[in-house]
């Protein structure tokens, strides 16, 4: 007969609470497609689909250059057409719609999926830039936003007393 030992089960909380925030910081947060706790299941094709739309936000990389900012967004199975962006002089908000169909046969089985599904994330930019002056291309899946840097207003101001 196995005792029960209730500090086995704080150790093992504590792992798994360790490897979600470990996976976190390792993929830059939104990157994830799924809980790290739920890798195994996707492995092995236990995950529902609604379960990865759920959580999925795109993979994002921001490029600061002399004279701007470039943002680099992976949008995978993602129609131009359901992508949206807005963009301020401090961040830049993509958002849309993901949609995806899968189909499977087998001989012993058939199986067909759909995915619907929103996505939204925001990207602070290391620098202020010009918004009536960005454009945005999307290429295979990949969104790119050029958007010019300005110089800062100033924000201090001397006052002089009278």
């Amino acid at each position: 007969m196995a005792v029960w030992d209730p500090f086995d089960e704080i150790r093992r909380l504590e792992e798994e609470i360790d490897s979600v925030f470990n996976e976190f910081w390792r993929t830059g947060g939104g990157r994830r497609r799924a809980l790290p706790t739920s890798a195994k299941r996707k492995e092995k094709g236990e995950i529902a689909p609604y379960e990865e739309a759920i959580i999925w936000a795109p993979a994002v990389d921001v490029i600061d250059r002399e004279k701007e900012i470039v943002v680099k967004a992976d949008l995978p199975g993602v129609d131009k057409k359901d992508v949206k962006i807005k963009i301020d002089p401090e961040t830049i908000s993509i958002s849309g719609e993901i949609k995806k169909e899968k189909k499977e046969e087998n001989e012993t089985y058939y199986r067909e999926e759909r995915v619907y599904g929103s996505f939204s994330r925001v990207i602070p930019l290391p620098a202020e830039v010009d918004p009536e002056k960005a454009e945005a291309k999307f290429e295979n899946g990949v969104l790119e936003i050029t958007a010019p840097k300005v110089k800062p207003a100033k924000k201090v101001k001397e006052i002089t007393l009278k």
